[in-house]
């Protein structure tokens, strides 16, 4: 009965989801990342689940199964993966380490002491982000767990080496994100103080440059990032923080809110192909999974996925409109709809590409006017970005694999099509 009653709330919910697949995973996690390279999901499984806790769990998103489990280290939390899908990191609660997981030979790696205090104790990970293009080298927002607060500054490492340069203790960025190889933003979640911060980074580690109180607020609220991380260290026009109760704020200049998405509470993922902001958000004993435009931050579609009393913990995208989230109750749940995103309308029709699959040339064609060509893998990374129409893309230094050609026209409708690149 219990499936009936999902399966009619599915329905009753579902506005333009089609071909719509929905697993869910019966398994104890504390975080999940996406690689797009190996396309799958990993883990960190806590020794509470079992004979295979402690470890790196493997997801197929396609079958949703976990393939594999690796052991990792005692009680992995947060993960964070290298933009180029090299290394994951991982923190833990039962070690004051990090450990570094090697995806091409999924094995356990390096592994360093965070430090100690003489006052609080030894130094745990609570946040990690790995920098851009340069997967060797993370920040690391430390936490102690013996007293409150527990902020113990962000810090540098580089393999295993400590930049000497920290950020105080006390009152910090809990929560971070990179803008840049040079600027870190952080946000303060435990104290009433809530301030963004802005960080800069050189050879010597890292300093925070500026504060802003009275923009995000909440205790435990958490935040993602999107800007312009991928290619330069120049700041994005459109840097935005997107947090998890649901404020849009800009951060290209001083942090101000340009917006909301109404009665929000759950974590928050950009969908990067299809430029939709995402939510896995609980009300009332339910979970959604709901989407949202960016620009306008008008509802895209809303789909019912869970009946629970616990809420969700983190979301990801896992490839073309794939998303997975783990929740509160030891569950991952897989949402798929392989249509979504490959716009079959008019517009679409207004551009031609050639050859597909392509070696080196991409020719594009097209009959109505374009304002912006964009170019991304599945995973979502933008690999490619031009300004302006323009006749001809060189894709031969991509790698083989499926990619996404996102065109937006002047009258900002967007479509995309998949490409293949031998």
């Amino acid at each position: 009965m219990k499936y009936f009653l999902l399966f009619f709330l599915l329905l009753q919910s579902l506005f333009s989801f089609s071909q719509l697949q929905i697993s869910t995973l019966d398994i104890q996690t504390n975080d999940l990342v996406y690689d797009s390279n190996t396309d799958r999901i990993y883990v960190s499984i806590p020794s509470s689940n079992g004979s295979n806790g402690n470890s790196i769990g493997i997801i197929n998103p396609a079958t949703s199964e976990i393939e594999k489990t690796i052991f990792i280290g005692s009680e992995p939390t947060v993960l964070a993966i290298s933009d180029n899908g090299e290394y994951i990191y991982s923190g833990f609660s039962g070690a004051s380490l990090i450990r570094r997981f090697v995806v091409a030979t999924q094995t356990s790696g390096l592994q360093f002491s965070l430090g100690t205090d003489s006052t609080s104790g030894s130094y745990y990970a609570e946040d990690i982000e790995v920098m851009p293009n340069n997967p060797t080298t993370i920040a690391v927002s430390r936490k102690n767990i013996t007293s409150s607060p527990r902020h113990e500054g962000v810090a540098i490492y580089d393999n295993d080496q400590l930049r000497s340069t920290t950020t105080p203790d006390h009152s910090g960025s809990n929560k971070i994100e990179f803008d840049n190889q040079n600027s870190l933003i952080g946000y303060n979640n435990e104290t009433s103080e809530f301030g963004i911060r802005n960080h800069s980074i050189n050879n010597s580690g890292v300093t925070t440059t500026n504060i802003t109180q009275n923009v995000l607020s909440g205790f435990g609220v958490d935040f993602i990032y999107q800007g312009n991380n991928n290619n330069n260290n120049e700041k994005s026009n459109n840097s935005r923080i997107y947090s998890d109760n649901g404020k849009v704020i800009d951060t290209s200049n001083s942090p101000f809110v340009i917006g909301s998405f109404p009665n929000i509470n759950g974590p928050v993922a950009y969908d990067t192909i299809n430029d939709l902001v995402c939510f896995a958000n609980y009300e009332s004993g339910v979970i959604k999974f709901i989407r949202f435009n960016p620009n306008t931050f008008l509802l895209f579609d809303s789909l019912t996925v869970s009946q629970t009393n616990e809420e969700a913990k983190n979301l990801i995208t896992c490839g073309n409109n794939c998303y997975a989230f783990n929740t509160e109750d030891n569950k991952i749940i897989i949402i798929k709809d392989s249509s979504l995103g490959i716009i079959n309308s008019n517009i679409n029709n207004n551009i031609s590409i050639s050859p597909n699959p392509v070696i080196d040339y991409l020719t594009i064609k097209n009959s109505v006017l374009l304002n912006e060509i964009s170019i991304l893998d599945t995973s979502g990374r933008l690999v490619f970005n031009k300004i302006n129409s323009l006749n001809k893309i060189y894709l031969g230094n991509l790698s083989s694999g499926i990619y996404f050609i996102k065109s937006k026209y002047i009258n900002n409708t967007i479509s995309t099509k998949k490409i293949i690149v031998k």
